[in-house]
């Protein structure tokens, strides 16, 4: 008989659920007091009776699926096999309904014993629709799987659990739909052997279609091998719809499996980019003279596989920069974190220095293009500023140097001071790459480039969430408590975002994120994010940061000149320009448009100034390209700015990337009407 759960304040659990995200939020932020508890039976009025270790929101905000060892959500009519029991499993919670549905069984353990007896499921990504779960597990959950391997999975949702269909193996053979095979273990456990595993989270493409995997520990015969020697630790992409498996690690010459993936991997929403975490870098990706050889080096590494089987494999960040053109074949670098120069990358070491990345991954937004990344690494020419993790921005747009693409986001502050210096972990990306969440014991942030919004705690304590806007370059503190106060524990590793961050679902030990919790355990939440305040004050100043790189021009002793750069609604650029001294500027944005697509002049303008100081422009595009711009919705640019002092003197110059956008202003909810007193 499985227990019930609550043993008191059932009636109060329900009504606080239900109410918890409905409290007024404070000014300048946009996350209420309080969150909706997900991992709880609304039917049975039970939260879950053991601890829920990892939430997975659907893009569209309506689907959470979480991961955890509660049993007593099970349907009565689903009872544990004789002699065995459950230790929970994979659930969907409906967040209109307020319904859960089983996507896939947790651990069987011997009744009697407590011995593991058949790994269930773990690790649950879903599609933007929340209708397809992926996950990995032990359990043989289509006849064709026969092996005693972890296996990966995904349930169609929209089939009864057992109507057949509803389980489609992934980790399976490309040009059809038979199971992967592995090498022996010694001692085999079947139900336990390793084999294939997915990352939480990111491992589903929007559609459901696409799924990313790693074989670990154990040697296969995937994607097509005739035998078992396709070596471990290797990144595979599942095309469902074709079923087709492809390689993503392979060697840079004869696409050989390279291996490697020892530490998480994911795939775009539009399931055309895989990144990962892993080692033997050199054989799958060019290294320049000067840089460290050795295999076991940890790297970001990305690759867009949609390209095809010529798709090349590329360090996302680092001390070098190969992707610069002017870095020549024979390019080479020096560990000196103070030398700059064209085969330089945007850091003064690779990403893993100072600390572990085993376990970070960096977040891509839909297209695969623009990703945020964690690394302990400082930017170059700063030298060590510390070993906390903390946070960058990159863009992997053809074309786009490694220098050009990176924007450091967070600095760590003095060492030992836990406001400033705690590391930040448990990234994840909206599909439209304007919002982050992470999490973080951190409640202080030194540099300007994101204005810390709506308050924080006064004292550093448990590990908080927080919701970084891109556009607004602000970074707000999304969980409190019911009462509006501080939560009381730590928010666990890994958050997922929907789309325009309206949900985010994250789990956590605190007992006061609504009125009434009591099972004293993890559970899955979401924060909902509230209508913008009619008095929300404007973005912050362009000085104190913004979502563009910086560039400048002069010699170090020179004059020189800066210019940063943000997107408007209605299509326009906001461009703010310091200049030494009185001049002339001419302004010229670029992008890839017309028929056929080239890049050309989208938008111009020319400015004079009678003084040193800053300079603000409006970008328009010219009339040609405006009816693009609404078919398209945004197109990058590349804003180069000239300088010509009225006095003579070098003519100065720099560029900023920045993106001309259609957006609409939002509209604003309208108060509720009263209902006058009789």
């Amino acid at each position: 008989m499985r227990p019930r759960g609550l043993a008191a304040g059932v009636a109060a659990l329900a009504g606080a659920v239900l109410i918890a995200v409905a409290a007024p939020a404070p000014a300048q932020a946009y996350y209420g007091d309080g969150a909706q508890i997900v991992s709880a039976d609304f039917g049975r009025l039970e939260q879950g009776d053991d601890t829920s270790v990892f939430a997975a929101v659907s893009a569209d905000g309506r689907h959470v699926a979480f991961q955890t060892r509660a049993r007593n959500f099970f349907a009565d009519e689903d009872p544990d096999p004789p002699g065995q029991f459950r230790t929970g499993g994979i659930f969907r919670f409906d967040l209109e309904t307020k319904t859960l549905a089983l996507v896939a069984d947790g651990d069987f353990r011997d009744e009697e014993t407590n011995e593991l007896l058949v790994r269930g499921a773990q690790n649950p990504s879903t599609s933007a629709d929340g209708r397809y779960v992926a996950f990995s597990t032990g359990q043989r959950l289509i006849p064709a799987d026969t092996n005693g391997n972890i296996d990966v999975y995904v349930r169609d949702m929209a089939l009864p659990i057992r109507a057949p269909g509803a389980f489609d193996l992934v980790s399976a053979r490309d040009g059809g739909d038979a199971p992967a095979r592995y090498s022996p273990r010694q001692p085999s456990t079947p139900g336990l052997d390793p084999g294939s595993e997915v990352t939480r989270g990111t491992a589903i493409s929007a559609d459901g279609n696409r799924v990313a995997f790693r074989v670990i520990d154990l040697s296969s015969d995937l994607p097509d091998r005739p035998a078992l020697d396709t070596p471990p630790d290797q990144v595979l992409v599942r095309d469902r719809a074709a079923n087709s498996t492809t390689l993503v690690t392979r060697t840079s010459g004869a696409g050989e499996p390279a291996g490697g993936a020892i530490g998480p991997a994911g795939i775009s929403a539009d399931g055309s980019t895989v990144v990962w975490t892993g080692a033997n870098a050199p054989a799958q990706t060019r290294f320049l003279g000067g840089e460290t050889s050795d295999a076991s080096f940890l790297y970001y590494l990305w690759r867009r596989v949609a390209d095809g089987p010529a798709a090349r494999t590329r360090r996302i960040t680092g001390l070098a920069d190969p992707d610069d053109p002017a870095c020549p074949p024979d390019g080479r670098v020096t560990q000196d974190p103070t030398a700059t120069g064209p085969c330089f990358g945007p850091l003064n070491d690779q990403e893993a220095a100072q600390t572990q990345i085993l376990g970070q991954l960096p977040t891509l937004s839909a297209d695969g293009l623009r990703l945020a990344f964690l690394t302990g690494a400082s930017p170059r020419g700063r030298g060590n500023i510390g070993t906390g993790l903390d946070l960058y921005l990159t863009d992997m747009s053809p074309g786009v140097t490694r220098k050009q693409g990176t924007v450091e986001l967070t600095r760590e502050g003095v060492a030992g001071d836990a406001a400033a210096s705690s590391p930040l972990g448990s990234l994840a990306m909206t599909n439209d790459g304007r919002y982050l969440a992470l999490t973080t014991v951190r409640t202080s942030f030194v540099l300007p480039a994101l204005q810390l919004t709506g308050g924080t705690r006064t004292v550093p304590g448990p590990r908080e969430l927080y919701v970084v806007d891109l556009v607004a370059r602000t970074i707000e503190r999304a969980t409190r408590a019911f009462d509006g106060g501080d939560i009381n524990s730590d928010v666990g590793n890994g958050v997922t975002l929907s789309d325009g961050a309206q949900r985010v679902a994250f789990t956590s030990s605190a007992g006061n994120h609504f009125f009434g919790d009591g099972n004293q355990r993890a559970d899955a939440f979401v924060v909902t994010r509230q209508p913008e305040p009619s008095d929300a004050p404007p973005p912050p100043p362009i000085d104190s940061g913004g979502d563009s790189v910086e560039r400048e021009g002069g010699d170090d002793d020179g004059p020189r000149i800066s210019a940063r750069a943000r997107s408007l609604r209605g299509g326009r650029i906001e461009l703010l320009v310091r200049v030494p001294a009185a001049g002339g500027l001419k302004v010229e944005a670029r992008a890839k448009v017309g028929r056929p697509r080239r890049r050309r002049a989208l938008s111009t303008a020319t400015a004079r100034t009678r003084k040193a100081g800053r300079v603000r422009i409006i970008l328009r595009p010219v009339r040609r390209y405006r009816r693009e711009l609404r078919r398209r919705k945004r197109i990058a640019a590349r804003v180069s700015v000239r300088f010509v002092a009225s006095r003579g003197g070098r003519r100065l110059r720099t560029s900023v990337r920045a993106s001309f956008s259609q957006a609409t202003p939002r509209k604003r909810a309208k108060p509720p009407r009263r209902r006058a007193k009789r």
